[in-house]
């Protein structure tokens, strides 16, 4: 009797000593990954330079102020050069440079998240203008939530077939109220354009970056239909047709969302994509 109870015994350790190691190996596996875009739940401010080859102040302090901005903030800001009457304008983005709140009869003028922080020219110093459109990026992380966020992906310049693609997902994380847009914009970095600087010979071999080229779906872009819950969001691939005159590596695109009033659009948030 006490030889077979030994037996059971035993047998039934054995059993056990298998399930245990059958949990742990269980419990070591990865967890599964969903393949798909991660749309990231960060802010990051719109900041606009209204500017002008033509324009002495724009190359003596706005475009290198802009700049050092760029440099000083990096992951939380845009950067979106509007130029006014040169080489470098692109009529589409007309109607941004004169919402009534960012228009005046001056440039450069220097926009922040939705207000002009530079009204009648910048600082006659770089870091001083800097320093400016940084604490302004900061103060407009610091009031808005992040309603909505969008993504770039698989961003391809194609000489080839004479085309830039991308793809591009939005969604919103907080209740959507009112009409929201979403706008995307292909931009070249490093575009040389002779540039008038104040209390200098002209720079001729001025270096202009974040010069919007187009905007793939219109100024302000269309509709975003999708909405706060978590199994809906925007995603639409987008092709425009590459210009001969541009560099292709310096290509980048930059996806906007703007919330519509009236007649107005105030911006909400947005990523940018440079070619790897």
């Amino acid at each position: 009797m006490k030889k077979s109870f030994s037996k059971f015994y035993m047998a039934g350790v054995a059993v056990s000593m298998l399930a245990i190691a059958s949990c742990s190996k269980e419990e070591a596996k990865p967890p599964v990954v969903v393949p798909g875009v991660t749309i990231p739940q960060l802010s990051r401010a719109l900041v606009i330079d209204i500017t002008g080859t033509w324009c002495p102040p724009c190359g003596a302090y706005g475009i290198p102020g802009f700049e050092a901005a760029i440099a000083l903030r990096k992951e939380t800001i845009l950067p979106f050069a509007i130029h006014s009457n040169d080489p470098l304008s692109n009529g589409s983005m007309d109607a941004i440079g004169e919402l009534p709140r960012f228009k005046t009869g001056y440039v450069p003028r220097i926009v922040a998240g939705n207000g002009l922080i530079f009204d009648a020219g910048v600082y006659s110093d770089i870091n001083a203008t800097a320093n400016k459109i940084a604490m302004a990026v900061d103060t407009f992380i610091s009031n808005n939530p992040v309603v909505a966020g969008v993504a770039i992906s698989n961003f391809k310049v194609s000489p080839a077939d004479n085309n830039m693609t991308v793809d591009i997902d939005a969604k919103f994380f907080t209740a959507k109220t009112g009409e929201y847009f979403i706008s995307v914009y292909f931009f070249e970095n490093n575009v040389v354009s002779s540039q008038k600087i104040t209390g200098s010979a002209d720079n001729a071999t001025q270096k202009h970056n974040y010069v919007i080229r187009g905007a793939a779906n219109g100024t302000w872009g269309e509709a975003l239909t999708c909405n706060s819950d978590v199994n809906t969001r925007f995603t639409k691939s987008f092709t425009y047709l590459l210009n001969p005159s541009w560099n292709n590596a310096n290509l980048g695109v930059m996806a906007l969302i703007w919330k519509k009033n009236g007649s107005d659009y105030t911006y909400v948030n947005g990523n940018l994509k440079l070619q790897q």
